[in-house]
């Protein structure tokens, strides 16, 4: 090899170690590959570190030995004469890298087997680099894992305190949480020692923490319901019957305006109006026998019950008030069509006409009737609307798609639903 071909692989070499070196310390000092280094995993992450930290120990063993040979050759090429020329090129393109052979178990061990093997210079950066991203591969499934996991875990944990300190201030018993609190300790161990079993196709699965996660607020939220109870239980009632009776006025209201639709609408049959009062007044009362026993969880879920009940009951009673309403704004809605078309028709000197005459009777009869039909009250009014279209020979807005068998739902049930 000329010194010219020796001064390049040698230059070479040199930016390799400088570079390999650098990689190193950086690979020493990842916060993930420390934690590894000093953690005992389980499971999936032990098997696949247990791999990769023998990658480690063979990568660092290499370079040790790859740099040793360097620093050899530079110190010989720093000679200047010419007799290390043939040593140099053999320590540049020759198998110079003496390295220990894997301890072989002694039942497959010959006698006279070799305990080092001889790579080159060459085939030493190879199976570092081979090394090193087996090495990288796990820490970066395991960084992965950790920085979707972790702050999901520290939530957990931070959520568990306030469970902890919330369930000493109402007096829940110590053993109260335990499923919950060994359900905690299982996902945070397998967070923190077996991270890669929560690693399902390239991606991290946190659906364990999101599930426990759900349970803790779901938890949290009735302790602090029933602190809430305890230490402003007065307060809360007072405000829940505040709550009940707006919802009887609304009912009250409501049944009030479901007698006058009874009686002047038969058809469609106005919806029933059920009082929910009773019950409500009778579930606030029962909640003092909870606190006479200082059970202020149980308290705290009946409230929170009682709470969604009396708003979901106020709502329906608000929308039967609606749908009652509805069908008297109908039977106005349909006088004033009636009218309307009749003061066309007056217009049109056609009011006195036989048949119009008699279409009106009729639709005037089922509007004014008590109890109207508003169905048919809704057919009558078409067919006195046709009957004026063809009497005047022009087209008028029409209300409705015309009655009969090609009716709309609209004409058919007085475009209000039951």
């Amino acid at each position: 090899m000329s010194w010219e071909g020796i001064d390049h692989a040698l230059n070479r070499v040199r930016g390799e170690v400088d570079r390999i070196s650098l990689n190193l310390t950086d690979l020493e000092r990842h916060g993930t590959y420390r934690l590894l280094c000093g953690a005992d995993p389980v499971g999936g992450t032990r098997s696949r570190w247990a791999v990769a930290d023998g990658h480690a120990h063979r990568l660092w063993r290499t370079h040790a030995v790859f740099e040793s040979v360097v620093e050899t050759a530079v110190r010989l090429r720093e000679t200047g004469v010419a007799e290390p020329q043939d040593e140099l090129t053999r320590l540049l393109t020759g198998e110079s890298v003496i390295l220990p052979l894997d301890e072989v178990p002694v039942h497959e061990r010959g006698l006279l087997d070799p305990d080092t093997e001889s790579i080159t210079l060459a085939e030493a950066t190879a199976r570092m680099t081979a090394d090193y991203e087996a090495i990288t591969e796990v820490v970066s499934a395991v960084e992965t894992s950790w920085d979707a996991l972790h702050p999901r875990l520290n939530e957990l944990d931070a959520m568990w305190q306030e469970v902890c300190t919330l369930s000493d201030m109402v007096e829940v018993p110590d053993d109260a949480h335990e499923g919950l609190r060994a359900e905690l300790e299982r996902v945070g161990d397998t967070v923190r020692r077996d991270p890669l079993a929560l690693v399902v196709d390239g991606g991290v699965d946190t659906s364990a923490l999101d599930r426990l996660r759900s349970v803790l607020d779901r938890t949290r939220g009735e302790l602090r319901d029933a602190l809430r109870m305890r230490d402003s239980y007065d307060e809360s009632v007072g405000r829940l019957d505040s709550a009940i009776d707006d919802v009887e006025q609304v009912v009250t209201r409501c049944r009030e305006l479901r007698t006058r639709v009874v009686a002047k609408i038969s058809s469609p049959a106005a919806i029933d109006v059920p009082d929910p009062v009773p019950e409500l007044r009778a579930a606030v009362t029962a909640m003092d026998a909870l606190r006479s026993r200082r059970r202020w969880r149980a308290l705290g879920a009946r409230l929170g019950e009682l709470e969604r009940s009396v708003h979901e009951t106020g709502d329906d009673a608000r929308d039967r008030e609606r749908n009652l309403g509805g069908l008297l704004q109908r039977r106005a809605e349909l006088r004033g069509r009636l009218d309307a078309f009749r003061a066309r028709a007056v217009r049109l000197g056609l009011a006195e006409d036989e048949r119009l005459v008699e279409s009106h009777g009729r639709a005037h009869w089922e509007l004014w009737n008590a109890p109207c039909d508003l169905r048919a009250a809704t057919v009558a009014l078409s067919a006195y609307q046709r009957t004026l279209q063809e009497l005047a020979g022009t087209e008028t807005p029409s209300i409705r798609t015309r009655a009969g068998d090609r009716a709309s739902d609209g004409e058919n049930d007085g475009g209000v639903n039951r």
